[in-house]
């Protein structure tokens, strides 16, 4: 079993949230805040944690505002690398590290009128010099999974953006981890209008990259019919579940899924 979990700012010993971390410009501190909670969480049993939140953030009315960095590109990118360092640390398969998620791909953080799930629209010169550079540093330090984001892209919801999940993560940064879903963002297709119904919605999915669905049941539910119908392939399930199962192994769980958690639930955290 795989479990994840938002260790946003700390699990056990709790710090200012992310916003007010970025403000004190200690990307030493930051990374130790999050190595700390990283202990923490795998003295807990946890593997993951859906952290760090990159998103520039540039409108005070969204209240995801909290978990960013702010709204300048170059503290964002450091600040997102000391966050994914801390984390998962030089050693996955060490017993107090964990998989980071950079998230929400992508261009979340410019929601329109700062509505949270809203449209965002933006040229490819802003998409590119602002809302992405963030996540291209956590490829540069190694981050391990991606989360999309509820917010469509130019009329393109993320969670089916085979732009943004294929051409641009994969082919063009070479991301060779996994992606997963926001919570239930593949069955908010369908109020999008992008999609009919779930089973709909999972076809477009899987097809536009994304490999974990979040809690929304829709790859459980619909891609056998989906496969049957010739509407994806046995080679796109079998890849997104290798790349599932890599991550555990890098982690270790195939060869000590149980007894991690025993050894280090009671070990001193600092």
């Amino acid at each position: 079993m795989l479990f994840g979990y938002d260790v946003i700012h700390g699990h056990k010993t709790i710090f200012p949230i992310s916003l007010g971390e970025s403000a004190s410009w200690d990307l030493d501190a930051i990374r130790k805040g999050a190595r700390i909670a990283a202990k923490e969480a795998a003295a807990d049993g946890i593997h993951w944690t859906f952290a760090p939140m990159v998103d520039i953030a540039r409108d005070p009315r969204w209240g995801r505002i909290s978990e960013s960095a702010g709204e300048d590109v170059y503290l964002a990118k450091e600040i997102a690398k000391a966050r994914v360092k801390g984390f998962q640390g030089d050693d996955l398969k060490a017993t107090d590290t964990i998989l980071a998620c950079a998230k929400h791909y992508a261009a979340y953080g410019q929601a329109q009128g700062g509505r949270d799930y809203h449209s965002t629209d933006m040229s490819q010169r802003e998409l590119f010099e602002t809302y992405l550079p963030p996540f291209k540093a956590t490829i540069d330090a190694g981050v391990t999974t991606f989360m999309t984001s509820f917010n469509d892209l130019n009329g393109v919801p993320a969670t089916g953006n085979k732009y943004l999940l294929d051409d641009i993560l994969r082919k063009e940064w070479g991301f060779d981890g996994f992606v997963v879903t926001d919570y239930t963002s593949i069955n908010e297709m369908v109020p999008h209008g992008f999609a009919e119904d779930n089973k709909h919605a999972a076809g477009i999915a899987l097809n536009a990259g994304v490999d974990m669905d979040m809690q929304g049941s829709v790859y459980h539910d619909h891609l056998t019919d989906l496969l049957n119908e010739g509407n994806v392939t046995v080679a796109q399930i079998n890849r997104a579940t290798r790349r599932i199962l890599e991550m555990k192994y890098k982690l270790g769980l195939f060869e000590d899924p149980i007894d991690t958690l025993k050894r280090n639930v009671h070990s001193p955290t600092y």
